[in-house]
């Protein structure tokens, strides 16, 4: 539990301290990704199970690298459903990231999801995340609860006019936008940086401000586009995922070779 705690405490600490927690989607299952990674000064990864190839056993092992880092992790399961989240909190992750909440309804599922009974449904049958029974797993079942993390997703037209809603759950930690299915859903895919989007993207860091949400993402993807949410209220940040990293790598050094020669 003590791991759980720091965790809660760090994320806590930066978000009253109106730090941003900038962090990294990891998609790519091979421990040197996340070990090059979890060198950098990055708060948190989100393993991402719903995009990416990632099961319940490629994250348990990619955990393991983070041992002895001050690295917050979470997962993004691949939709909201109690069996995908529960499997995902059993390897040990300080929370996780719910895709597609479109209503209240749904949002106060996610919250069941992640709970112990009575206040939810989580199966009771933790494994890596009490140290294998090495930790105390009542302590653990009974101060879950009170310090998980549940970061639900606005990526839908249905889900930003429900957003009220959605910010009202007692439960929900926090919201992350994903700006590419927002824009999409909106009829606006492409037009990320135009006046109306940039405005509706302002609006949801407002209203998550007005209910007092401490944790509101988005992912940024460019150094730009970060800025400008980070002077919008946005405070845990995706600047981007280990392929991009991979790709814009990649792309800097041919580039420049080809410039120099």
């Amino acid at each position: 539990m003590r791991q759980y705690v720091r965790w809660h405490e760090k994320i806590m600490s930066k978000l009253s301290s109106e730090e941003p927690l900038l962090g990294a989607w990891i998609t790519i299952s091979h421990p040197e990704v996340v070990e090059i990674l979890s060198n950098m000064p990055f708060d948190w990864f989100v393993f991402d199970m719903e995009h990416a190839p990632l099961t319940p056993g490629d994250v348990e092992k990619l955990l393991m690298v983070l041992k002895g880092t001050d690295i917050v992790p979470f997962a993004r399961v691949a939709w909201n459903d109690p069996v995908l989240v529960k499997l995902a909190l059993d390897v040990g992750i300080a929370g996780v990231i719910i895709p597609w909440v479109n209503t209240k309804e749904e949002a106060e599922y996610a919250v069941k999801a992640v709970r112990y009974p009575p206040a939810g449904i989580r199966g009771v049958g933790p494994r890596r995340c009490v140290n294998y029974g090495l930790q105390d797993v009542v302590e653990y079942f009974h101060r879950w609860n009170e310090i998980a993390r549940l970061i639900v997703q606005i990526e839908t037209k249905e889900g930003y006019e429900n957003l009220e809603e959605i910010l009202a759950t007692e439960g929900v930690s926090g919201i992350f936008v994903g700006p590419a299915d927002l824009s999409a859903s909106l009829g606006r895919f492409g037009e990320m940086n135009s006046r109306e989007f940039i405005d509706i993207l302002k609006d949801i860091a407002e209203r998550a401000r007005k209910h007092d949400r401490k944790i509101i993402g988005i992912m940024a993807e460019t150094p730009e586009f970060t800025r400008r949410v980070i002077d919008m209220g946005y405070n845990f940040i995706s600047l981007s995922q280990d392929t991009r990293y991979l790709v814009k790598g990649a792309e800097l050094y041919l580039r420049a070779v080809k410039y120099e020669t």
